[in-house]
């Protein structure tokens, strides 16, 4: 097991790198952002006045831009999510069924290697591999934190929004997995994951708006994503729904493969089932 985990973990260094130190610089720079615009005379209600209430509805909506936490939200908070989702649904997709269309996911298994310990570490080696992006990137955010004084924020609050966004990643994580057992091909799962993903990000922002869409912004992920917001307190009972949820999706992602026919030749449709020793036709 330690050998297929660290050799997926291994495979995503350059994806590790790339993003955090990207999006740590962007979180370093942010605090002279804020430094630069709040020490212009510039009249920034009067500008943010003349948008449109539907357009800051997608930016935060009620977030105040002169808080400190109000701006890091609007600026990196808002839309992260989205982003760094679609990276989590790209790699859930490939995690198994990828090798599956590849064909090299039944050399694995013809070594003396269970099913559930393949699934395990190469979902461990995934999961680490973004809180290794989210802490090189809350790096970023301490130093540039701790270069400004125009921020009334500790360290300890500055991890608060990264826990919100785990673990919304992880619930997208978990259910392009779950998705990937269940369709045909990685493609099609990931096209429903990441459309879940930018409809829960409209809903979410458009209920802000109209009441009317509350009854199913319940049922959407964003919901329960703190975001910037987290810095003055997690709310654990939005953080229990999504870490319970991405676990019930885990395990029944674990128990299809478990269960399920290996399927290979190739991607598509239409595509040859093999059964174990033992299974009957």
């Amino acid at each position: 097991m330690l050998t297929l985990f660290s050799r997926k973990l291994y495979k995503n260094g350059l994806m590790i790198l790339g993003w955090g130190l990207g999006l740590a610089l962007l979180g370093y720079f942010l605090f002279d952002i804020y430094e630069s615009m709040f020490g212009m005379n510039i009249d920034l209600q009067q500008m943010l006045a003349a948008f449109p209430e539907e357009m800051l509805a997608f930016f935060g909506g009620d977030v105040d831009i002169f808080d400190p936490a109000g701006f890091i939200h609007l600026e990196f908070f808002s839309y992260i999510q989205v982003i760094l989702g679609i990276v989590a649904v790209s790699g859930a997709t490939s995690l198994i069924v990828k090798k599956e269309e590849e064909g090299s996911l039944e050399l694995i298994l013809a070594q003396p290697v269970s099913r559930s310990t393949v699934f395990w570490s190469q979902l461990a080696a995934l999961i680490l591999t973004l809180v290794l992006i989210l802490v090189i990137t809350w790096g970023g955010f301490a130093l540039g934190l701790a270069s400004t004084d125009s921020f009334d924020l500790d360290q300890g609050q500055l991890v608060h929004p990264f826990i919100s966004l785990f673990a919304v990643l992880l619930l997208f994580l978990s259910l392009a997995l779950l998705l990937s057992m269940i369709l045909p091909t990685s493609g099609a799962a990931s096209m429903v994951s990441n459309l879940v993903i930018i409809a829960s990000f409209f809903i979410t922002s458009l209920a802000q708006i109209d009441d009317r869409l509350e009854g199913l912004n319940r049922f959407s992920p964003m919901r329960y994503y703190q975001g910037g917001r987290a810095l003055s307190g997690l709310n654990i009972g939005h953080l229990l729904i999504l870490l319970g949820v991405s676990l019930a999706f885990l395990l029944l992602a674990w128990l299809l493969f478990e269960k399920r026919d290996l399927r290979f030749s190739g991607t598509g449709w239409l595509r040859v089932a093999i059964r174990r020793k033992g299974d009957s036709f």
